[in-house]
């Protein structure tokens, strides 16, 4: 005898929505770990208005009280259903919306979330799940989809799978490359969210969880050759991450055609405008080394131009032009007219969205040496790399490459022949996945 629906599965039945595009369609679902803003979910938007043209798309977002439900069509978001985070303690009442009822990355499984995976893959009929995140998520998502024969491609965004303290920094702000030191002293933590963990305490039971985790993907992609290396170094057991199932897919941006210069050529007559423009300029972003760097400019020779939201007391060390959307980077970059981006970051990034978007303008970079942000700068020619370790010395390179004009001219047109790739040739890339995975099936 069949068990009858649950209240949850019939109104998810009800709440379908009906402007998906066809029933012969395979449907994809994305996974996030915030609402629909920020960085991943712009790059996910970026796949998904390429992808909906062969998939159904469905988007799922976990945030602190909800877990929201969307389909995608027309480059639209439609809600379908918000999942209230009560793990069923009450039933769905005002008094329950307001219950806080804390996330935490301590537990890997949770059987009220399992359950509403189990739904959601079974409701919308999902034929492939691709994880961006799992943040705000428990770790059973990928043994659901299993069970049901629905393949997952896991997206390695940071290095959050490595240590929930994402950003590899530790006490001292100094990046670790995923080895912990013995000292019990925890390490710089990313978010709220995740105060209750020590990390060098909780990192073996961690990593013995996400490698569970991991036999249940089929493919992992990241955005760089970096990050790849550095988690086959960790993760070395070759029967669940491997070379032939690890993809390495750069991210590919949409930018409208250059019309006209946007840089000012560095000249001694005046200080340099060097734009630092990041959604939050904090201690990760290089705060304090730049408040450094700017301390040892007793000549005056820089001009720091910061875009985004300022910490650390960093606005005081230049020119804050507020925050921006993405779409208006082109535009701020214009009217500030800079000589160079300057990327600061102490940790190693895992593509740096903002190098691609400085190069879309034709500047030159000036980045830290650590990570992408080096390995991207130094194979594509694109800008010059500054000891993060060491602001003095830091300073009186940038000093050299402000005197030489020749070289930033020939970076500057090396720049322009720079072809980057656009959202169309990222999901090229992606789809071919997609396809090979549901063949498979």
């Amino acid at each position: 005898m069949k068990k009858p629906k649950t209240k949850a599965q019939k109104e998810s039945r009800e709440k379908k929505p009906n402007n998906l595009k066809s029933d012969c369609m395979k449907k994809i679902l994305y996974v996030l770990h915030s609402g629909v803003t920020g960085g991943t979910f712009l790059t996910n938007k970026d796949l998904m208005k390429n992808v909906e043209k062969e998939f159904d798309v469905y988007l799922l977002s976990a945030e602190n009280k909800f877990l929201k439900l969307f389909s995608f069509s027309n480059n639209k978001l439609k809600l379908i259903r918000k999942y209230h985070r009560n793990y069923g303690i009450n039933v769905e009442t005002e008094e329950t919306e307001t219950n806080n009822i804390s996330w935490s990355a301590k537990d890997f499984h949770n059987s009220w979330l399992s359950n509403i995976y189990f739904e959601i893959l079974v409701n919308y009929n999902i034929d492939i799940v691709h994880i961006r995140h799992l943040i705000n998520h428990s770790f059973d998502l990928p043994q659901v989809a299993e069970k049901l024969n629905i393949p997952i491609v896991l997206s390695l965004h940071d290095f959050y799978f490595l240590c929930p303290f994402y950003t590899l920094l530790d006490e001292n702000y100094n990046y670790c490359a995923g080895e912990c030191s013995h000292n019990k002293k925890n390490c710089y933590c990313p978010m709220d969210s995740l105060s209750d963990i020590n990390s060098k305490e909780f990192i073996s039971e961690w990593r013995v969880n996400v490698l569970k985790m991991f036999n249940y993907i089929n493919v992992f992609v990241t955005t760089s050759f970096f990050v790849k290396d550095l988690f086959l170094s960790i993760y070395s057991n070759e029967d669940i991450i491997n070379n032939n199932n690890f993809k390495v897919i750069e991210h590919g941006r949409d930018f409208p055609k250059l019309k006209k210069q946007m840089f000012e050529i560095p000249s001694s007559n005046k200080p340099i405008k060097i734009l630092c423009p990041a959604n939050h300029l904090n201690i990760m972003k290089g705060s304090q080394l730049i408040k450094r760097i700017k301390e040892e400019d007793n000549k005056n020779l820089i001009e720091f131009h910061f875009l985004g939201n300022c910490h650390d007391g960093i606005e005081e060390y230049g020119f804050s032009h507020g925050t921006f959307e993405r779409d208006e980077f082109h535009k701020k970059v214009e009217e500030i007219k800079p000589s160079f981006v300057g990327i600061f970051s102490i940790w190693p990034e895992t593509f740096c969205h903002t190098i691609t978007e400085a190069w879309s303008c034709g500047i030159p970079v000036i980045g830290t040496n650590i990570g992408v942000i080096q390995d991207r700068i130094l194979k594509n020619k694109g800008g010059w790399i500054v000891d993060r370790n060491n602001p003095k010395k830091a300073y009186e390179y940038m000093a050299e490459i402000f005197e030489n004009k020749e070289e930033y001219l020939e970076i500057a047109n090396n720049i322009k022949t720079m072809d980057l790739k656009d959202t169309k040739m990222m999901s090229i890339e992606y789809i071919q996945i997609y396809n090979n995975l549901l063949e498979i099936k």
